[in-house]
């Protein structure tokens, strides 16, 4: 039986758009963190006073998001000055020593913010962080801007406001997988792909968060990232949402498909990438009895350009497309 305390909390950020999370500590709140934009996506930025630093034993696994995080525009920007976001929760050693290799240290969010009509951006980033070793760990919350624009001396400023948090709680049944860099894929105006496909066991607890995000481009004319656009499109219409199906011990369908929220993203050419956010609340007891349940991620192109689900790690073992479970 959940306390009164956890109950609230779960209400508060349901209401909020958020994942569900019991009492977790956080860091203290960010300053308000200004950065310059670079013409390449080169080196991450700290945002200052997000950092999480905990004690974890080998294979323990912490539930961490971001609280309150956007990007602004501080330099006026007009119609075609489009600005690249990637923002990144990122854990290494807290003494700054290297996590043994091919650690997955991270996972990232990641799209353009488009002026005049925008002014900022609002990353959402869940991740589950499994320690290597037993051992004291740091993890933080990173940005970096990029556009092309950056030439001939030009410069623009970007500002973090204040109030930026990384938070962390554990849980029942915590789990994380991330699509292998083989799972990328073109998926034509028109059909639907499933992928990020795991088989979730439930712990002790009467619900189940599941996040599945996934790292999405429109496939613009002339891309280097993907092909198959046109000028007759101006970007692609995009649905994503996650699929549950229960199952039995050996595999087997153990009642009906369960689907969460549909989620639509208008991803145009100037926006160009977008991480597509899913979350899906599961009551163990809409299992029905079932031990498991298959979860699955199902991104449909409704119509426009070509659309390139991205997999595997950028740079540092950073995660692109990825999902998570836990049981609370």
């Amino acid at each position: 039986m959940k306390s009164i305390r956890s109950t609230v909390t779960v209400l508060l950020a349901l209401a909020g758009g958020g994942v569900p999370a019991l009492a977790a500590p956080a860091s203290a709140a960010s300053s308000t963190f200004e950065y310059q934009v670079t013409r390449n996506a080169t080196s991450y930025q700290d945002i200052p006073g997000t950092d999480v630093v905990f004690t974890a034993v080998a294979g323990e696994q912490s539930y961490l998001w971001s609280r309150d995080l956007s990007v602004a525009t501080v330099t006026a920007l007009g119609a075609g000055d489009n600005i690249g976001t990637t923002a990144a929760v990122r854990c290494g050693y807290a003494n700054g020593g290297a996590l043994p290799s091919d650690t997955e240290a991270g996972a990232y969010w990641a799209s353009n913010l488009v002026p005049p009509g925008e002014k900022s951006v609002t990353p959402a980033l869940r991740w589950v962080f499994t320690a290597p070793t037993t051992g004291t760990y740091k993890c933080r919350l990173s940005v970096v801007g990029y556009s092309s624009i950056i030439q001939n001396g030009r410069t623009v400023t970007m500002q973090v406001p204040a109030g930026a948090e990384l938070a962390r709680g554990t849980y029942a049944a915590t789990t994380r997988w991330t699509l292998p860099a083989s799972g990328t894929a073109v998926i034509a105006p028109g059909s639907t792909q499933t992928t990020l496909g795991y088989t979730y066991t439930p712990g002790g607890g009467d619900d189940i968060t599941v996040v599945q995000d996934a790292a999405l481009t429109t496939c613009a004319p002339g891309s280097t990232i993907c092909a198959g656009g046109t000028t007759a499109n101006t970007g692609t219409q995009a649905e994503t949402w996650i699929q549950a199906q229960p199952q039995n011990p050996d595999g087997t369908k153990c009642g009906d498909v369960i689907n969460g929220p549909v989620a639509k993203w208008n991803i145009s050419t100037a926006k160009h990438h977008q991480t597509a956010t899913n979350v899906l609340h599961l009551p163990t007891s809409q299992l029905g009895g079932c031990t498991g349940v298959r979860v699955s991620l199902k991104v449909r192109n409704v119509e426009g350009n070509p659309l390139n689900l991205h997999a595997g790690h950028a740079s540092g073992w950073i995660a692109a497309t990825h999902g998570l479970a836990f049981t609370h």
